[in-house]
């Protein structure tokens, strides 16, 4: 198989179920409460100062584009790339500016032919170059300058800025590599410069401290901006099926491993809003049966995973949903992946992104949803 099918899995397309609370007594969190907010959905990100969504919808141009919406008003949506002065490719993964000025986000190339369009999906970013939008339509930039290619092609996936909005985070593909199974990924940490003319970034310091090449994508800053957070699979001889959580400090690059699950798919975390918690999504206790022979994009026929919470240290980590539990109320009879969160403002919710296939193997087909989990602390 040509390498440029080697793709990241970034984003799951979810699906989402009523809810109720946490069966087990002893634990410290409950759900209790899950609601349906949209039937569609890709990466997700919450402005606390308005109480805007900013997702992504593939339309019927089988093409994604960003989406915003209120959650005061979630019916009102507004359509920040279509029809706008971007490609008209795949746009997604996008990310506030903490001023709710601008919308980062990762954006195909206008020559990518058809066939190679599956690998620019938002949190796949084959051939994709990150973009900044003002959210009223007013200006669109590109910031990054990769070009389209089908060996050793480039992207970029989930962009994040730093809350104080000086610093942009993100995961960028620089090669093929015969023994990664999506390619050689680095994450790269730049300053974010609005200084009156074109926005852009500059001084851009490039990591990449796995003992193998392998995939990375960037989740977030810590709240002092010292510190970001991601998954990859830096062990050696660790798949990506098996990513790991972890923080490292931009400065010293000194790394905190904070999942220890080689073989589970951990991904998609996130600090709440006062930084004292994190919430993951994992496979840890679903037992997959990855098949030998599976292809770069075939863990999507068989991964499943549930939301879970850990103390910012990594402590403590507790498991939030049941959704591939048959004896839990969570569970719909089928297979299920929850994919991307985001915490509401008051650290009491999140918006996740949850999949929810009819079978396993790849004639299961996948419906899709955007969820409000309402959580309790006991």
């Amino acid at each position: 198989m040509n390498k440029l099918s080697l793709i990241s899995p970034a984003l799951l397309i979810l699906c989402v179920f009523a809810g109720c609370n946490h069966n087990d007594d002893s634990a410290s969190w409950s759900v209790t409460g899950i609601t349906t907010i949209k039937s569609y959905g890709k990466s997700v990100d919450w402005l606390p100062e308005d109480n805007r969504i900013a997702t992504a919808r593939l339309l019927s141009d089988l093409y994604y584009d960003v989406m915003i919406f209120s959650m005061d008003d979630p019916d009102t949506e507004m359509y920040l790339t279509h029809n706008a002065a971007v490609p008209q490719k795949h746009n997604g993964n996008p990310a506030w500016h903490p001023s709710g000025d601008y919308i980062i986000f990762t954006g195909e190339n206008e020559d990518v032919t058809e066939e190679y369009d599956i690998l620019a999906k938002p949190g796949r970013g084959i051939n994709c170059n990150l973009w900044l939008a003002k959210t009223d339509q007013s200006g669109f930039w590109q910031l990054t300058s990769i070009e389209t290619a089908v060996v050793d092609a480039g992207g970029v996936i989930h962009p994040q800025f730093s809350h104080d909005g000086s610093r942009l985070f993100w995961a960028q593909r620089i090669a093929d590599d015969a023994d990664s199974y999506w390619g050689h990924w680095v994450i790269k940490v730049a300053d974010f410069i609005d200084d009156g003319t074109d926005p852009r970034i500059e001084n851009i310091t490039t990591y990449d401290p796995a003992a193998q090449p392998g995939f990375y994508e960037s989740h977030g800053f810590s709240h002092d901006g010292q510190k970001v957070i991601f998954t990859g699979n830096l062990m050696e001889g660790q798949h990506e099926t098996g990513m790991d959580i972890y923080e490292m400090d931009i400065d010293t690059g000194e790394l905190n491993r904070l999942t220890s699950s080689f073989a589970d798919w951990d991904e998609h975390a996130h600090w709440s809003p006062d930084g004292e918690h994190i919430v993951w999504m994992s496979s840890t206790g679903l037992d997959i049966e990855w098949p030998e022979d599976m292809g770069p994009l075939d863990w999507r026929f068989y991964l499943a995973t549930e939301l879970w919470i850990m103390d910012a240290d990594g402590s403590n980590k507790e498991q939030l949903t049941f959704y591939n539990d048959p004896s839990h109320a969570h569970n719909k009879a089928a297979r299920t992946a929850v994919s991307d969160s985001a915490w509401a403002p008051d650290g009491k919710s999140l918006i996740v992104l949850v999949a929810h296939y009819d079978g396993t193997g790849p004639s299961s087909k996948a419906t899709a949803e955007l969820v409000q989990i309402t959580l309790q602390e006991n």
